[in-house]
């Protein structure tokens, strides 16, 4: 990824934010990059929202060190940038970006499907339906945290169902921007509950080991979502970012 590419996040716009403190411990840098983590991935903290190291510090009640290794960490994994001069911000991603990502989501998790129909056990698939029945329960409860945890969890399950270990290694890097996108498709006027009606139906799929029927299922759940998200998600205007205490 370029360089360039990396650097365009923007200042003020987005949600306050809402972080809560944290109790004392040795792994406060670990801990403060697990509470940006999950604000990022939560839709809580927006894309183009500047995360200054006293703010969020001051939230959390802890010094500042921790939260800079966890920006640090944060800018390694591709979720923050950090622009001379100016500080730390969310990544918001290009339209060809998310393009990039979410075709390479698609060949992973279409080739995780094939093996998945080859190999998964009747008891995977049993959890595959149990889970199923988490996220409908999310979704008509209108929990669409819980309903993003569900959807995190049943592609991870397809991908565990491979029992293919490079395909899991290299998924972790793909996992950790594709989260960030997913707070926003799942936030979209019927995008879940078109959602949930896909996974019901690829579950049956890799169940009767439909493999080619499976893995088109997969392709065009994938590659919609980045197309609901280019169209609805990236570019739009944002409210101003309140002031936040330092």
């Amino acid at each position: 990824m370029s360089r360039q590419s990396m650097k365009s996040g923007k200042p003020g716009v987005g949600k306050p934010l809402t972080l809560e403190p944290l109790a004392m411990s040795v792994q406060l840098g670990a801990r403060a990059y697990r509470a940006l983590w999950n604000g990022i991935v939560a839709g809580t903290i927006d894309s183009g929202v500047q995360l200054r190291p006293d703010a969020v510090a001051e939230q959390l009640d802890i010094s500042t060190t921790p939260v800079r290794e966890a920006l640090y960490r944060l800018e390694a994994d591709g979720v923050v940038v950090k622009l001379p001069y100016k500080g730390w911000y969310v990544r918001e991603f290009t339209e060809q970006e998310v393009r990039d990502l979410y075709e390479m989501r698609a060949t992973l998790e279409c080739f995780g499907v094939r093996l998945a129909c080859e190999r998964i056990t009747d008891e995977q698939t049993r959890w595959l339906r149990e889970h199923q029945a988490v996220g409908e329960a999310a979704l008509a409860d209108a929990d669409m945290e819980a309903y993003r945890l569900y959807n995190r969890d049943l592609h991870a399950a397809i991908v565990d169902a491979a029992r293919n270990a490079y395909l899991t290694s290299v998924m972790v890097q793909v996992d950790l921007h594709s989260q960030v996108l997913v707070a926003k498709t799942i936030r979209l006027a019927g995008r879940p509950s078109r959602g949930i009606e896909e996974h019901r139906e690829l579950i049956e799929l890799i169940a009767r080991r439909d493999e080619h029927a499976a893995q088109d299922l997969m392709r065009v759940h994938i590659l919609s979502a980045s197309e609901d998200i280019i169209r609805f998600a990236i570019g739009r205007p944002a409210q101003a970012l309140p002031a936040v205490a330092t």
